[in-house]
């Protein structure tokens, strides 16, 4: 170990770390003359601070820590005692745990958060044990499509640091919350030196520090365009409504052409003796011209549009099927869209997740083609699952918008999709 080692930990303010291992040894230590405060202390700093760290950088402000490995190389016979003493005492909540399912989820109580520099022995080696776990689980394959996803994603660049914690501070006036501490943490933590992809799941979504980092403070990094597709996930399932009702590509061609005016639409239909139900070929207007959620955010005018999107989104899409209960969101959707329901009920259950998962591989697999057009132009871009960004570099100088809704519209035409692009970042038309 090197000489003058040193480790940031993060602490609670206001909270004595020893007033903790009174308590513990009074609810937890039988024999309270034979143990040693000082290791109490020591692996009290280093609990909170892992969950401090943990929570910060969650956007729902939690955490899922593994109690088997923390058991094995840290804490030991102690874990879990001291989990349950600082619940007792108000500082986090347990949350529930299943072998092979879920890892213990942790939330953060208090939110009145320091920091102070280390030269413990203890912490920085119990700092390098997470680092090599970390290291051996958050391994990325090197294949040629993440090697250039990287040679793209190096070229982010925190440009408005300054003005970035201005706004977080003007936005949060109580700094002793969890909004306040990851949106400040997204940008303090940001690391040029340390850009890289930190998972890919099995759908083939890829994770980086773009993909958790709040939309309103993408603007302050050499972003020049972010171009997002309308109702992404509802769109993609009009692949399998095609499919499903035998709709001619033809059509769906037509509705676009003719600006989705219905009555010119009818009359397709009826000079090619076509039988589709009317719900379906207005479900694949609606999302074609990304208003999917238009008609449900009217239905639900007491809610913010933000709430009534991701409630139908979750309950239509992502829920498990249940006769048991269904949520106004879904009935709404039923009633409106009862032949692209049957299509949906197809294709979930009561406990599988294969619709969402489907979905997710479909929207990988169309942004990797997408991807792949533009570095073969010699563009510096990136995703976000479903949306694509283009970093303000020299390499991408003379691309422009209308040439990358012209890339995006080619890929997800070739599988009878014909999306709205939103420009998010980037005035230019």
């Amino acid at each position: 170990m090197k000489k003058n080692s040193k480790i940031t930990i993060a602490y609670l303010k206001d909270v004595s770390i020893s007033d903790i291992c009174k308590n513990h040894v009074l609810s937890f230590c039988k024999d309270r003359q034979k143990m040693s405060k000082t290791i109490l202390m020591h692996k009290y700093q280093y609990l909170l601070h892992i969950i401090i760290t943990r929570c910060k950088m969650n956007e729902e402000g939690v955490c899922h820590l593994n109690a088997q490995f923390y058991r094995d190389h840290i804490f030991h016979d102690h874990w879990n005692d001291m989990l349950l003493n600082l619940s007792y005492m108000g500082f986090i909540c347990i949350g529930c745990y299943q072998v092979g399912k879920h890892s213990t989820t942790i939330t953060l109580m208090k939110w009145n958060i320091g920091y102070m520099t280390s030269c413990n022995v203890k912490f920085i080696k119990w700092a390098k044990v997470e680092a090599e776990r970390r290291r051996l689980f958050e391994h990325v394959e090197a294949t040629p499509f993440t090697e250039k996803y990287m040679e793209s994603l190096t070229c982010l660049r925190l440009d408005r640091k300054d003005d970035a914690l201005v706004y977080i501070d003007d936005t949060f006036k109580d700094k002793q919350t969890h909004s306040y501490e990851y949106h400040r943490g997204c940008i303090e933590d940001f690391k040029e030196d340390n850009i890289k992809i930190f998972k890919i799941d099995e759908q083939g979504r890829i994770y980086h520090h773009l993909t958790s980092l709040p939309r309103k403070l993408r603007e302050y990094y050499n972003i020049k365009y972010e171009l997002d597709i309308s109702n992404s996930h509802p769109l993609l399932l009009n692949h399998y409504l095609i499919k499903y009702y035998n709709i001619p590509l033809s059509i769906i061609r037509e509705a676009a052409q003719y600006h989705y005016d219905v009555e010119k639409l009818t009359e397709q239909l009826k000079i090619n003796k076509l039988d589709i139900p009317c719900d379906v070929m207005t479900y694949i207007i609606n999302t074609q011209m990304g208003k999917f959620y238009d008609d449900f955010v009217d239905e639900f005018g007491d809610m913010e549009r933000s709430e009534v999107k991701k409630h139908v989104f979750a309950q239509v899409f992502y829920s498990h099927i249940t006769d048991k209960y269904v949520s106004k969101f879904c009935k709404a959707f039923i009633q409106k869209y009862p032949n692209v329901w049957k299509v949906i009920r197809g294709m979930k259950s009561a406990t599988d997740d294969k619709l969402p998962h489907t979905m997710m591989r479909a929207e990988s697999i169309l942004f990797r083609l997408i991807l792949n057009k533009c570095w073969n132009k010699g563009y510096r871009v990136v995703n976000l699952h479903d949306a694509l960004v283009v970093f303000d570099v020299e390499a991408n100088k003379h691309v422009t918008v209308a040439e990358l809704v012209t890339i995006i519209e080619q890929v997800y035409h070739r599988f009878g999709l014909f999306p709205s692009v939103n420009i998010e970042i980037g005035a230019e038309r």
